[in-house]
């Protein structure tokens, strides 16, 4: 179990030890991008928790289940998630195109 928990951390170092400016500009726009489409999605974390649990009822367990609210908190919730990640994946091919002398291209 120890081990597990050292590799974790030798390979989330290494990460961050040979990332490049591109790599760091890149996970900031996406958490840019997440933190904005948070608050316009969710307004704060209580209406996070709010959609999450409504995403996650069963028809058969709960009561109160509404098919719609269920589909649309689901639904916000995958939005929010892609389009946080595409930006950050867009982001990443993007700068060197928008900024040359910043950045350099991937290979």
């Amino acid at each position: 179990m120890h081990n597990d928990y050292t590799e974790f951390f030798r390979i989330v170092y290494r990460f961050f030890a040979d990332g490049t400016r591109l790599t760091y500009a890149s996970i900031g726009v996406g958490l840019l991008v997440a933190f904005l489409l948070f608050k316009i999605l969710f307004r704060d974390v209580s209406g996070y928790v709010d959609d999450n649990d409504t995403a996650f009822k069963v028809p058969i367990v709960n009561a109160d289940y509404d098919y719609v609210d269920s589909r649309w908190s689901r639904g916000k919730i995958w939005v929010w998630l892609f389009v946080s990640i595409g930006m950050g994946i867009a982001a990443y091919y993007q700068l060197p195109d928008w900024f040359p002398h910043a950045f350099k291209a991937p290979q």
